[in-house]
């Protein structure tokens, strides 16, 4: 159904993006989302023009209150809206909350994140570390050339936010060959 994406690790395509001339930092943009299940529901949401677990309308405001970094935890894996982090910021505060959280995104993806994705005037971020994964994370993350770029140069970018099109394509159709082999 191209009117529903499932989660996909950006992490889980470095070794498939041999192919691209750019890193994957997100999901498919304005999409029925589903997630994971470990309560008994499928995380559902739609996501936003950039593939991440916010209401698009955030992207609108002129300034951001709070910019979330991390993995599944910020991304809000398994529970739905408004039980997520950014959300509950949102609903507590009553300012913009952008969450820019994505499963599996150790530091170096974080980083890379936060240099294609940082709107303007942010006034708070916040880099939430789990220490449970994210120093294994690095430890692989450190063997890509591409996120190694964002480490060695502070100046380095994909301008993935211009192409988030062709981002959506190799999603759907990544994700497509991965449903068509299943189901073979």
């Amino acid at each position: 159904n191209n009117k529903v994406s499932l989660v996909l690790s950006p992490k889980s395509l470095i070794d498939k993006n041999s192919n691209l001339d750019f890193l994957i930092l997100s999901g498919i943009s304005n999409i029925k989302t589903i997630s994971c299940n470990e309560n008994g529901y499928y995380q559902i949401y739609q996501s936003d023009r950039y593939g991440f677990n916010n209401p698009d309308e955030e992207w609108k405001n002129e300034k951001v209150k709070y910019l979330l970094l991390g993995d599944s935890f910020v991304q809000g894996s398994c529970v739905n809206r408004p039980n997520d982090i950014a959300s509950s910021l949102r609903n507590l505060t009553k300012k913009t909350s952008i969450n820019l959280g994505y499963s599996g995104n150790g530091p170096l993806f974080q980083l890379a994140t936060l240099r294609e994705y940082m709107p303007k005037n942010v006034e708070n971020i916040i880099w939430f570390y789990y220490e449970e994964n994210d120093l294994i994370d690095l430890s692989k993350e450190m063997k890509n050339s591409i996120l190694l770029k964002y480490l060695n140069n502070n100046k380095f970018s994909q301008n993935l936010k211009e192409n988030q099109n062709k981002i959506d394509k190799y999603l759907a159709s990544n994700i497509n060959k991965n449903l068509d082999t299943i189901n073979s």
